[in-house]
């Protein structure tokens, strides 16, 4: 207990010190990304004792700027990052392990993809949190955002533009806002933790094995809900498609990963897997969206073609030829 209470004190004071460094400058905004970093390592190597003490000092820490930044601190970083290592420290005994399931050491690791959808279901979470603050101001959410980015834009054009060009552009903005701030936070947390996890194997200090990521999967319920969100996006008017336009994309990131767990697994099967996966990744940092998008579509799919299956059962065939 002694050591969790000093690790995870330490980890707090370093998480919400990055925090604070994040209004420092571009420098400082790199570092306030790894914000989240300290508090997934203290879970990952000392235990949900140690993540919540580094939660409850960070929450402190960051309320010396006010209480509403410790209260943002507390939602934002550290009880979602308190569930999802409780969950991802979550084991049972492999006696009757499922299909694909995360075995290690006679062990049955909670699967990793329902960890991300833990994430998923926080970040939809903070979503309604933002709706329902600002449910009785005319116009909801979107209102609130379109006068901070409308001086955003102005500022960045240094008055080059017209006033009714930035309105028009602002507004736009402020209905997509919500669903980049909502898949940042979703990359933030899904990079922090994977880097906190391969910091404690490296310090041999991980309490759970690194999970195996090409045997990532999700549920068909969840394609469900995307297709609702989007169809809701699409056809409904006002309000209701603005939310499920930013749900859609909410739901879109877990198959993002499954799509990427995809690429990797037939990547094991070429001569040179490394060669593949570097061109991989070159392409989505060129083409960005787009090779993104493709890459939720195959993750998609994978919920009913089975790609990585097939392939694998493929694989035993010819072994055993």
């Amino acid at each position: 207990m002694t050591r969790s209470l000093i690790f995870g004190s330490l980890a707090g004071i370093a998480s919400a010190v990055l925090v604070l460094t994040a209004a420092s400058g571009p420098l400082g905004i790199m570092l306030g990304y790894l914000a989240p970093l300290p508090l997934f390592f203290a879970g990952l190597t000392h235990g949900v004792t140690a993540v919540g003490i580094a939660g409850v000092v960070g929450t402190l820490v960051s309320a010396v700027n006010g209480l509403l930044a410790g209260g943002v601190y507390l939602v934002t970083f550290a009880a979602p990052v308190a569930v999802v290592v409780r969950q991802a420290l979550l084991a049972r005994p492999a006696t009757e392990a499922s299909t694909g399931a995360d075995v290690s050491d006679g062990l049955e690791w909670y699967p990793v993809g329902r960890v991300v959808l833990w994430l998923a279901g926080w970040s939809l979470g903070l979503f309604g949190i933002a709706l329902l603050l600002t449910a009785d101001r005319e116009g909801g959410l979107p209102s609130m955002l379109q006068p901070l980015l409308t001086q955003f834009l102005s500022a960045m054009q240094q008055g080059a533009g017209q006033g009714a060009d930035l309105e028009v552009m602002a507004k736009r903005l402020a209905l997509l806002m919500p669903a980049v701030f909502g898949v940042s936070w979703l990359v933030m947390m899904t990079i922090n933790g994977t880097l906190a996890q391969g910091m404690a194997v490296l310090l041999k200090q991980n309490r759970r094995p690194t999970p195996l990521y090409r045997s990532f999967t999700l549920s068909r319920s969840l394609a469900v809900a995307l297709v609702a969100a989007l169809v809701a996006a699409a056809v409904l008017p006002g309000d209701v498609a603005f939310i499920g336009g930013t749900v859609a994309a909410i739901l879109a990131f877990p198959f993002f990963l499954q799509g990427l767990a995809v690429v990797h697994g037939l990547a094991a099967r070429a001569s040179l897997p490394g060669l593949v996966l570097a061109a991989f990744y070159a392409a989505l940092v060129v083409a960005g969206a787009l090779v993104g998008v493709l890459v939720v579509i195959l993750g998609f799919i994978e919920e009913w073609a089975g790609f990585r299956r097939r392939f694998a059962g493929a694989g035993t065939s010819q072994e055993k030829n």
